[in-house]
């Protein structure tokens, strides 16, 4: 039976009569029929023949397998860590492997800080209490310097949850002055993320620093942190020679609100020289509770003829009253709310 079955197949490949072998083939490729000596192959004047040189290809790359193939641990990882359960994204959390060579573990671990589930910030944490805080630091540093946005993105919104974990890291590279200015920089912008209050005794040198940026660096991570008894640091800033720094200084008295602070910018709206930073105080403290702000504003407009009409537009927005643009209405009004009424009279039997 096979032995007929051969016969046949040869059969098949043998040419007819008057056919030649090639043409019972069909070709791997479509052939164009053949061209009549007179005819044109393409139209125009380009050439017909074929050129002579050899087209370079580009080297072929390696294969190397992904790491995410479907099927793999990592793969497994990442469609957990992108579920909605908050539970797989816990386990995914806990499960990542994290080394020195590769950041991918520590990378996710970082993501999950800022879950939207109570659950998996919680494994976070405790996964990340666990590494080495070097390592961490050495992450940061780098994703910092030039990880990718969605990196650098993930780990900002992270920093909040590392001040325990590399806060200690972040101070000294600020305090050494050898280090890059650009590590400088970065490490003030985290302290201040992180809100570490002890961070103020490096972070108030540094803003009268002559690296200008590490200055500002410094003054904004500072204003994150506005540590408590922190008033003579931003006085002395009303002095800076950089505009922005001393309204960045009004706006942080203004916000820690204690008695000196209250008073040292008082004292700025009633001491000519201070030009524009008047108009400073008065917008940072627009919004203070009415008992201070009123009669502060009342006072403004009866002593400062420049700054009258800032202080009737706050009055005006905060009272919901007009009483127009003199101080004396004004008096008159604020008079009748702390003057307590007057007794109604008995008539006499």
């Amino acid at each position: 039976m096979v032995g007929s079955f051969v016969v046949v197949i040869l059969a098949l490949l043998v040419p007819m009569e008057g056919e030649s072998g090639v043409s019972r083939i069909p070709p791997a490729f479509p052939q164009s029929p053949p061209l009549s000596s007179g005819t044109p192959s393409v139209s125009g004047d380009y050439p017909t023949a074929m050129p002579t040189s050899r087209t370079t290809l580009p080297p072929i790359k390696p294969y190397e397998p992904s790491r995410n193939t479907s099927g793999s641990a990592d793969w497994l990882l990442e469609r957990m860590a992108e579920t909605d359960s908050p539970e797989l994204r816990s386990r995914a959390a806990e499960a990542w492997p994290v080394s020195e060579a590769d950041a991918e573990g520590l990378r996710e671990i970082i993501r999950h800080l800022a879950d939207s589930s109570a659950l998996v910030r919680t494994g976070a944490k405790q996964r990340l209490s666990e590494q080495d805080r070097a390592l961490v630091f050495a992450y940061t540093m780098r994703t910092m310097v030039g990880g990718s946005l969605e990196d650098v993105k993930a780990l900002d919104a992270a920093l909040p949850f590392l001040g325990d974990t590399i806060g200690y890291h972040m101070m000294e590279t600020l305090r050494t002055e050898l280090e890059a200015p650009q590590h400088r920089r970065i490490a003030a912008y985290c302290l201040g993320r992180m809100g570490i209050q002890s961070a103020a005794e490096v972070l108030e040198p540094n803003v009268w620093a002559q690296d200008t940026a590490l200055a500002q660096a410094c003054l904004d991570a500072l204003a994150l942190l506005l540590p408590p008894g922190s008033a003579p640091c931003w006085i002395k800033l009303l002095e800076h020679p950089e505009p922005r720094f001393r309204t960045q200084a009004v706006r942080a008295l203004a916000a820690l609100g204690d008695p000196k602070s209250f008073d040292t910018l008082k004292g700025i709206l009633f001491t000519s020289g201070y030009g524009e930073l008047q108009g400073e105080v008065l917008r940072s403290l627009q919004n203070y509770p009415p008992e201070i702000l009123y009669p502060l504003l009342v006072e403004v407009m009866e002593r400062t003829l420049e700054m009258r009409s800032a202080a009737v537009r706050i009055l005006r927005k905060r009272t919901g009253l007009d009483w127009g643009p003199r101080p004396e209405p004004w008096r008159q009004w604020l008079h009748s709310l702390t003057t307590p009424p007057a007794p109604p009279l008995v008539p006499s039997p």
